[in-house]
């Protein structure tokens, strides 16, 4: 019986055959000249043959992983073909990655950037947007971070998990941290204000997410630590011009995470998620932190999700429940006469918001649709200040019977499409719809107070290039408009960003 991974037989077949060719020859005659065209053609078949089975057989041996002394040295003779293959990026189960983002944009109404602020300028209109001009724009497709992550199997079907992200600011280096550009912004008119607002992100180490879990083939995934909230996740996956900062009101105010930013992100939570066939469930549960005033309620903070996939069609419900959200703000003028000038005024709330949202692929377009139902009401557990929040911040001043008279409801609607236009050309458009009801003392649709009835209209629209996997141009633009209650107290009532700018992901 011969041996199929014996790789001396085709070529000793082979040289027979190239022996008896060269008796035909000597020999002469026409039969001979023929048998000498047939073998040749028989040589070259076999020769291929013995190719592919010398390739088959080479790839069937195992072949030691490189080390990081070999990525070191390829990276130094060849550094462009290094990066292109991810190199250390992944070593040993750990997985290196981010991305960085920035361009330029003209805006028709804002306001200077601010390195802290974790948008970098004021995309959308804003209280405070009031000149015209250009700015260079950090993240006009989503924030600029780094992480690392890793899974390494524990049992059969069961692994440990971990991973840990930061969000920077690549044009001023600073970590992402709202709170800070609150506190440079006290007491400073609008028209002499920067880029701020509230965020999670509160110049954390890991101001994005870090936990550590389990993730079973069977059971699913379960995690600890500081986690995005489901309603973030989702409204990421069914946005269509998802994550964009500059295109795209869900990825540029994360206020609308359930109803205040501080929302898109728990501390101390276990969140759980897991999958049969079509069907998805999952969930998230924020542990009571340690410490003064941001610790002192007990009541709960969770949400739930359910979702399937059917055919081209992806369906997901999420439900919230916030007690104790905190809403922060500089403080006025008037404040900073008698308060630490380094703290921060808070408006607390406990919120309640329902999360729909769906998408259909068909051929290159995919559709979207989503809508929010969420309400602020009056806390039962009171915040009294002053405290320290959870982020080591002075809370001086604190609101906790904003909603005293009604309930404050406020409902978001979206729908757009993304289309594939070729392999290297996306195009996107989304349109955002924010609405509030009139929930002071006096019903009103007007703009002589924040509590009127009032509305916000946004409509972004983009282009992205891709050179490779890694690296894209993109251009595009956000109109934004607010009128009545929510454009109280505002300079001007609207503003467009026609915006350019690179991706680099790794």
């Amino acid at each position: 019986m011969t041996d199929p991974h014996d790789k001396t037989l085709p070529r000793a077949r082979a040289a027979a055959l190239v022996a008896f060719a060269c008796a035909a020859i000597s020999n002469g005659g026409a039969q001979a000249a023929e048998g000498v065209a047939a073998l040749t053609a028989e040589i070259t078949e076999l020769t291929k043959a013995n190719a592919a089975l010398e390739r088959r057989l080479d790839a069937l041996e195992p072949q030691p992983a490189p080390s990081f002394a070999d990525y070191l040295a390829s990276a130094a003779q060849a550094p462009a073909a290094a990066l292109q293959t991810g190199g250390p990026l992944t070593f040993k189960g750990v997985t290196i990655f981010g991305a960085l983002d920035a361009g330029v944009a003209y805006q028709s109404r804002g306001v200077p950037m601010n390195g802290a602020f974790p948008q970098g300028i004021e995309y959308g209109v804003s209280k405070n947007s009031d000149k015209p001009g250009f700015r260079l724009a950090p993240g006009g497709m989503g924030y600029s971070g780094i992480g690392v992550k890793g899974s390494e199997q524990l049992l059969p079907g069961l692994a440990g998990v971990f991973a840990a992200y930061t969000n920077f600011n690549p044009l001023s280096g600073q970590l992402s941290n709202g709170p800070a550009s609150l506190v440079q912004n006290n007491g400073l008119p609008l028209t002499a204000q920067s880029a701020n607002g509230d965020s999670r992100s509160a110049g954390q180490a890991f101001n994005d997410y870090a936990y550590v879990g389990l993730s079973s083939e069977r059971f699913g995934v379960l995690t600890f630590g500081r986690q995005r909230t489901l309603t973030t996740d989702d409204r990421s996956a069914y946005d269509p011009i998802a994550s964009s900062l500059a295109f795209s009101l869900l990825g540029y105010s994360s206020t609308l995470s359930s109803g205040d930013t501080e929302n898109s992100r728990f501390d101390e939570a276990v969140k759980y998620r897991v999958t049969y066939g079509p069907v998805r469930f999952g969930a998230i549960y924020k542990f009571a932190p340690s410490g003064t005033g941001a610790g002192q309620t007990s009541a709960p903070t969770y949400q739930l999700s359910t979702g399937f996939d059917y055919d081209a069609l992806s369906f997901d419900a999420t439900y919230s429940h916030v007690s104790g959200a905190i809403t922060l703000s500089s403080l006025s003028a008037a404040q900073v006469a008698t308060k630490p000038a380094q703290s921060l005024a808070a408006t607390i709330s406990d919120n309640q918001a329902v999360l729909v949202s769906a998408k259909y692929t068909t051929g290159p377009l995919r559709l979207y649709v989503g809508y929010e139902y969420y309400i602020y009401s009056d806390p039962k557990t009171p915040l009294l200040a002053p405290y320290t929040d959870y982020n080591g911040y002075l809370i001086s001043v604190a609101t906790n019977n904003a909603y005293q008279y009604h309930h404050k409801v406020m409902q978001l609607f979206w729908t757009g499409f993304r289309y594939a236009y070729d392999p290297k050309i996306d195009i996107s458009l989304g349109y955002y719809l924010l609405g509030q009801n009139s929930y002071g003392k006096q019903n009103c649709w007007s703009t002589k107070a924040s509590t009127c009835g009032g509305a916000e209209n946004a409509l972004g629209a983009v282009a992205e290039y891709h050179f490779n996997r890694q690296l894209k141009a993109y251009g595009g633009l956000m109109y934004t408009v607010v009128t009545n209650g929510m454009a109280s107290g505002f300079l001007h009532a609207n503003s467009v960003d026609p915006t350019v700018g690179m991706r680099y992901e790794f």
